[in-house]
């Protein structure tokens, strides 16, 4: 059984070794220099929904119709809240690279809520990136999936990255404790689910500055997980 839902696969993006920090190594260079602007809403996905099936987007009430000051929220249905931490940096030029690794993680959390099929999470990403998650959202476990419940976002930091110093990279802790997969057709969550020590993790993804004053994420570190996060179990 994966883990609910599934964190974000340590991708070939990176030039790292797949064990974690590598020292040595660099990010691939950017082949696309894609601002991290916001498309518009789509109609709330509604997994399992009575007049739906896979891959059909209805309009439903939102649990929630807006995220952070700043952030997108996608359009989850009422079934799953997500609690974005609303902290920034105090340095005012690194809060547009929280905000867009923020607005991935929604993205991208969404695409799984949809079983892969939202694509907005490609405003916020480089090429190399782009193409390495396609992969990993055509798996079987995310494109026949969705799940419920809540899901927080809290601890964010942001760093210069050691290796690359115009880049930064955004941690945060996620607690995915209080959310279950779910069947995508059905709706019904799935057998043989409890929380774990995998249900709480921190998360660190690089950005790479883009034209505009814009960032895009450019790669990702392996989870780190609770017990080795303390601080991201409550």
């Amino acid at each position: 059984m994966t883990a609910k839902p599934l964190p974000l696969p340590l991708t070939g993006a990176r030039a790292r070794a797949a064990v974690g920090l590598a020292a040595g190594a660099a990010v691939v260079t950017l082949a696309l220099a894609v601002a991290a602007c916001s498309s518009p809403k789509p109609p709330a996905f509604t997994p399992g929904g009575p007049a739906s099936g896979a891959g059909t987007a209805t309009a439903t009430p939102l649990a929630q119709p807006s995220g952070p000051p700043g952030v997108t929220m996608p359009p989850f249905g009422a079934n799953a809240h997500i609690d974005m931490t609303s902290w920034l940096p105090s340095t005012a030029s690194l809060v547009p690279a929280v905000n867009a690794d923020k607005d991935f993680e929604l993205a991208y959390l969404y695409a799984e809520y949809t079983g892969g099929q939202s694509g907005d999470w490609t405003s916020y990403v480089s090429a190399g990136m782009a193409e390495a998650l396609r992969g990993s959202l055509a798996a079987q476990n995310v494109t026949t999936q969705s799940f419920k419940g809540t899901i927080r976002f809290f601890d964010m930091s942001v760093l210069r990255d050691p290796k690359i110093t115009k880049d930064v990279d955004v941690s945060g802790c996620v607690d995915d404790a209080g959310a279950l997969n779910t069947d995508l057709k059905t709706g019904q969550v799935l057998p043989g689910q409890s929380p774990s020590d995998q249900s709480y993790y921190k998360y660190t993804d690089e950005l790479a500055p883009v034209t505009g004053g814009q960032w895009q994420v450019v790669g990702n570190y392996a989870p780190i997980y609770y017990p080795q996060a303390k601080e991201c179990k409550p």
